[in-house]
């Protein structure tokens, strides 16, 4: 098990999805977050939830309402509970152990890339960059891919194969896309 927490992004809008992404049923009959959970509790023993509540789960809350995922990720760093964070989004449902392996064994923020475009998530991060994460938006920014352009980072290049384990449901087009 890697020693450090995984924590799961839930607070999005899902203007695309329509409804809650953490809460979407896909075709095996387990919502995202379901097998988000699965995934986490393959990799870490702590897991916390970002952005939202979930019962019988740890979770913590955005000190920023509205502003995306970094706020999110600010507001695990702010909460202490670790050194070092694995996130990830609730709309990741094929993501496993074995394809985040290659960041969990960096000492450094890390993501992976694809034809050198950072992906963005998975993301692999320390707490010593809060002041940089509330800097970055206090600026007014909210990109997440800016966010961790700005920080010294590692990028793990993927093939092709691995870019649709990596990407994101944002649709009910993605999961016929994803699931058939």
């Amino acid at each position: 098990m890697w020693p450090h927490t995984v924590a799961i992004l839930i607070g999005g809008q899902s203007k695309r999805m329509g409804s809650p992404k953490h809460l979407v049923t896909l075709p095996n009959g387990k919502t995202m977050l379901d097998m988000m959970l699965a995934f986490a509790k393959t990799v870490s023993d702590t897991i916390v939830i970002l952005g939202g509540d979930v019962d019988g789960q740890r979770c913590v809350h955005d000190l920023r309402e509205q502003q995306g995922p970094v706020a999110g990720i600010e507001a695990l760093l702010h909460s202490g509970i670790d050194t070092r964070y694995l996130v990830v989004g609730c709309d990741m449902p094929n993501l496993t152990k074995k394809d985040v392996e290659p960041l969990l064994e960096l000492d450094s923020t890390a993501v992976f890339s694809f034809e050198d475009q950072m992906l963005g998530l998975p993301l692999l991060i320390k707490s010593d960059e809060l002041s940089n994460c509330t800097a970055y938006l206090d600026s007014g920014y909210r990109s997440i891919w800016r966010f961790v352009s700005n920080l010294p980072h590692t990028k793990v290049g993927i093939e092709e194969k691995h870019k649709n384990i990596l990407s994101s449901i944002n649709s009910a087009k993605d999961i016929s896309r994803m699931f058939g």
